[in-house]
């Protein structure tokens, strides 16, 4: 086992509670759609290395830059940013195209999606192939999923990272202390993500063609889900 410095990001999405006793097909509909926002957050962000899909949240962490702990906070930054448009750039192509009048469908236009960062230090256990990062700064990213930010939509910042961010963010940063269970007080540091958000493509043009294509996809892919020969990989 080695300590090392690391960049820990977690982007979750929220907005389908309501779905979980939900009819099997909306579920079956709803699982397609968070699986294809995650997998848009995950490929928006190859500058951090995804450990795992926690339900219908990603964890990633990346290694600072030797002596360049500054660093850290603008790949947060600029991975956050990435990650919130590509989200809403599938979440608008769903929402304009789906002809699905079921609510796993429909409810896609409810989704948000928001993020937690860290820098601390963390203990890389290795068990045969796979690798796990333990300890108390992991522990405390995943707390702070659990705050008191009152926006559906953020950015949350522990003070390490804060305190490394440029300017464009901390002009946009609001002070949150916090209580954590097990923790105790902790400062953290939220934006409002619409605050430093990049502009979204254009809405894709609505044709026949496009919404065939976008329905029936959900349609098909859900189908080996529905009749049991498949189980869904993300949880809603």
């Amino acid at each position: 086992m080695s300590i090392r410095p690391a960049l820990l990001v977690i982007a979750d999405i929220g907005g389908y509670t309501a779905f979980m006793k939900a009819h099997k097909t909306s579920l079956a509909h709803a699982q397609d759609v968070v699986a294809r926002l995650l997998e848009a957050v995950i490929d928006a962000a190859p500058n951090l290395t995804l450990l795992e899909i926690e339900g219908d949240a990603a964890f990633f962490y990346a290694w600072p830059p030797d002596g360049q702990d500054a660093a850290s906070a603008r790949i947060a930054a600029d991975q956050i940013v990435a990650m919130h448009r590509a989200f809403h750039t599938v979440r608008q192509n769903i929402v304009t195209l789906n002809t699905c009048a079921c609510e796993g469908c429909t409810g896609a236009r409810q989704l948000s999606v928001k993020f937690v960062a860290h820098l601390g230090e963390v203990a890389i256990q290795r068990v045969k192939r796979i690798s796990k990062l333990a300890g108390l700064d992991v522990i405390l990213v995943h707390r702070m999923l659990k705050n008191t930010v009152p926006l559906p939509e953020y950015m949350l910042l522990s003070e390490p990272l804060f305190r490394l961010s440029d300017e464009k963010i901390r002009t946009h940063t609001q002070s949150l202390p916090q209580e954590f269970e097990g923790l105790g007080p902790v400062q953290t540091y939220f934006v409002d993500i619409k605050d430093v958000a990049a502009e979204l493509p254009p809405k894709p043009e609505v044709t026949r063609l496009a919404q065939m294509r976008e329905t029936w996809g959900v349609i098909i892919r859900t189908l080996p889900y529905l009749i049991g020969l498949k189980k869904p990989r993300f949880a809603v």
